[in-house]
């Protein structure tokens, strides 16, 4: 089996998949990119085992501002025919499959007059014009509405749906934010988390260059880029309110300054959500530690240091540092909210309160470093969640598949 991955980023969700896929199964997988990834950070083995050519970027993507959201359809299209161009290019990659980010950033709307094969969709999300993702912080500082823009950016993964053979979500709540008249078409299907990386165990009691003074509790908080989307503020006003109630806690705040998703520069006036939040505030920094964006290995060190994992993402795709920390067995504290409640069972395999409740969220999180003890098996619970719902081995076999199903245009 040849399978042709195209995403605008390298690896993203099909990395790690087309690594496993070739070394399982002995699978041929080529990708067509726009740009390798620092988050996450393809590996070597990725790098030295995996089919990769790149797509030149254009001007607009060479650009720290993007593309303007008016203007993505016209620029998909755009994608459409460099996509087209670079396979025509090339009559040797002739694949059996075609599996692509069903968005803007992995255009396959003319790849059907190309490559006689059949084309899956990565439906990723589907932005809401209210109530979720980037329009639910309504507790900031007002901000242009922008009430076109999941209209705009929903259009090329609209056209990209309704030309595929096939698609698939990572989790039913992502699968649901797709209109209804697709779900049919729209399978569900984890991408799979390393569970020997992220696994519980003993770690070296330092972080960076400094070592961690016995008795120190460490609280987790990672996200690609810390913004609102992702509850940094939030989480900086409970950690502020744990300082004040105990002197033994550390925190490390792992991700970037780039803010992703959402309106944050109209809210805040800062082209940083993170260096807003910080002057809100009189924070006590030095016992905090912001690494920026760090290497998987990294990571998964400091959440087997972890005593308690805080995640405090509004309704929107789940990230991958939730499942990473479940992983290692550390206690998550996240915010009840319906992608969370997809994977988390609140009192089972980890916590949940309301997202604003900033004073349930700090007396929980101070009961859990009060009892770690308490608390441990819901460690272990969220590890047996992740073993047998979101590990490569349980969903590998699954995506195969699925995979050689659309391929051979098999009936579900």
């Amino acid at each position: 089996m040849h399978v042709l991955f195209l995403h605008d980023a390298f690896p993203a969700q099909f990395g790690r998949l087309g690594l496993e896929l070739k070394r399982r199964h002995g699978w041929k997988c080529s990708f067509l990119v726009q740009s390798l990834s620092s988050c996450p950070t393809p590996t070597t083995e990725m790098l030295q085992e995996l089919d990769l050519h790149q797509l030149p970027l254009t001007v607009e993507h060479r650009s720290k501002e993007g593309i303007p959201w008016p203007q993505v359809f016209g620029m998909y299209l755009e994608q459409c025919q460099s996509v087209f161009n670079a396979l025509r290019a090339r009559p040797d990659l002739k694949p059996d499959l075609v599996v692509a980010h069903g968005g803007r950033g992995a255009p396959t709307l003319f790849l059907k007059d190309l490559l006689d094969c059949p084309i899956i969709n990565y439906c990723e999300y589907y932005f809401a014009t209210s109530h979720r993702d980037i329009s639910y912080r309504i507790d900031l500082p007002p901000a242009e509405p922008a009430p076109f823009f999941p209209r705009c950016i929903n259009a090329p993964t609209l056209a990209s749906l309704v030309d595929c053979d096939a698609g698939y979500s990572a989790t039913h709540w992502q699968k649901q934010s797709f209109p209804a008249r697709f779900h049919s078409k729209i399978e569900v299907y984890f991408d799979g988390i390393d569970t020997e990386l992220y696994r519980p165990g003993a770690a070296p009691r330092r972080i960076g260059e400094a070592a961690l003074p016995a008795g120190t509790k460490v609280v987790t908080f990672v996200a690609r880029g810390l913004e609102s989307i992702r509850g940094f503020d939030l989480f900086m006003q409970v950690a502020d309110r744990i300082c004040r109630q105990r002197a033994d806690v550390f925190f490390v705040v792992v991700g970037g300054e780039e803010i992703h998703y959402g309106w944050d520069k109209l809210h805040t006036g800062s082209p940083s959500f993170k260096q807003w939040v910080l002057n809100q505030g009189d924070h006590d920094l030095s016992r905090f530690l912001f690494p920026g964006r760090i290497l998987p290995e990294h990571l998964a060190d400091i959440l087997r240091l972890s005593d308690l994992h805080i995640y405090l993402s509004a309704p929107f795709v789940v990230s991958w540092s939730l499942f990473n920390a479940m992983a290692t067995g550390v206690p998550v504290l996240a915010s009840d909210v319906p992608p969370v409640r997809e994977v988390i069972e609140g009192g089972a395999n980890g916590l949940l309160e309301p997202l604003f409740d900033i004073d349930r969220l700090t007396v929980t999180a101070l009961e859990v470093l009060a009892d770690p003890a308490g608390f441990f098996p819901l460690g272990i619970a969220a590890r047996r969640t992740i073993e047998e719902r979101y590990s490569i081995e349980s969903c590998i076999p699954l995506i195969k598949r699925f995979f050689e199903r659309v391929s051979l245009r098999l009936p579900r």
